[in-house]
């Protein structure tokens, strides 16, 4: 993986990227870039949680709306708010070195959240997220992150059990909807991406 590349790339498609050799510049430019008066809408992403970067932001005085932290009766009211925030914070299941962002979810707030609703998107994934082309992020996205993800929630799926997609019909599927984005949208002012020369998140 060529990390110019990946930041050439993504430049061309009209997204903003930036690397980090380490988390400490990376926690630092975030927090620079994000006004302190902004509200942040943060979907569940293990990256996110493994930086701190939600509880960062609402320490030091953003509005903070993320389904993680509230009961599971008013995961649907921070749903809403999330999607109406000034900014939308994220990770990614998959990256390709062409620029592709691959998203997969079970109930479509972070990808709606991604693709509308939100005029400032900020990317923060690690090195670990980036695929040689479309169909290997594809790939990434179903037999990578999501298996995991589906043991860490609990659901009753097969491939939480067995570790590898199988395109199930499962109740408890966490792979309803599917989104790739090529570019920022024309609703979209500004969409960053960090990257972090880590292991982040599945």
């Amino acid at each position: 993986m060529q990390i110019q590349k990946v930041l050439t790339n993504l430049t061309k498609r009209g997204f903003k990227p930036f690397y980090f050799e380490d988390r400490k510049e990376a926690l630092d430019f975030v927090l620079n870039l994000i006004p302190q008066n902004a509200s942040v809408g943060v979907g569940g992403s293990m990256t996110i949680k493994q930086l701190e970067l939600d509880n960062l932001l609402a320490k030091r005085g953003n509005t903070v709306y993320s389904h993680s932290l509230v009961s599971p009766e008013l995961r649907d009211k921070v749903y809403q708010l999330a999607y109406s925030s000034d900014w939308y914070l994220s990770s990614t299941n998959a990256l390709s070195e062409e620029g592709d962002f691959v998203n997969i979810d079970g109930t479509a707030n972070r990808i709606s959240a991604l693709s509308f609703g939100v005029k400032n998107i900020l990317y923060v994934l690690g090195n670990n997220k980036i695929s040689p082309d479309l169909e290997s992020a594809i790939d990434r996205a179903r037999n990578i992150a999501a298996p995991p993800n589906a043991k860490r929630l609990n659901k009753n799926t097969p491939c939480a059990t067995s570790g590898q997609c199988c395109m199930c019909d499962s109740e408890d599927c966490i792979c309803n909807a599917t989104l790739i984005s090529h570019h920022p949208t024309r609703y979209q002012e500004n969409v960053y991406v960090v990257i972090i020369n880590e292991t982040l998140g599945y």
